[in-house]
């Protein structure tokens, strides 16, 4: 079984754990958190099989679709007066953080480096003008997150953990 078959399968079971956690009452959230968890799930899985192996473009798929759902939820936790106004910064900040990831894989790709720090103090820059987050509305919607969904980063870390002793075993 390759590690992509073995993620899927770890995939489908966080989303299972997630799904009857939600239906004994001990989570709550939308299907688009779901989502969001899914993404930021897999992304990790990606990012972490494809991490130092030079796979350029596994490596880049995964780091988005961890922002992505990261993003998606945020934008469900997060008290945004408008959240279509940080589309456009959060382009940017994927796009930085995904040729950053790009760079450490392989730091003698310097170009990397230079669309990542362009694309992050550009989404910087957008953030600070259109003035969306205030340093109180973001620790406060933290501290929500936390409380609210603790269970889901613990089976998170369970998953990750078996993942790592899954692929270490691996030749």
């Amino acid at each position: 079984m390759s590690n992509n078959q073995l993620a899927l399968i770890y995939l489908l079971i966080f989303l299972a754990l997630s799904i009857v956690l939600k239906l004994f009452g001990i989570i709550d959230f939308t299907s688009v958190e779901l989502i969001g968890y899914a993404l930021i799930f897999y992304g990790i899985t990606l990012v972490y099989t494809s991490f130092g192996n030079k796979q350029t473009v596994i490596l880049f798929i995964g780091s988005s679709l961890f922002l992505v759902g990261l993003i998606l939820f945020l934008i469900n936790n997060y008290e945004f007066t408008n959240s279509k106004e940080i589309i456009f910064p959060s382009l940017l900040l994927i796009i930085g953080i995904n040729f950053l990831m790009l760079f450490f894989d392989d730091p003698t790709r310097k170009g990397y480096l230079a669309i990542s720090l362009t694309s992050i103090i550009s989404a910087i820059i957008v953030t600070t003008l259109l003035g969306s987050i205030t340093v109180k509305t973001f620790f406060t919607s933290i501290i929500n997150i936390g409380d609210k969904y603790w269970p889901i980063v613990l089976i998170a870390a369970g998953l990750i953990i078996l993942l790592s002793r899954e692929y270490k075993r691996k030749p």
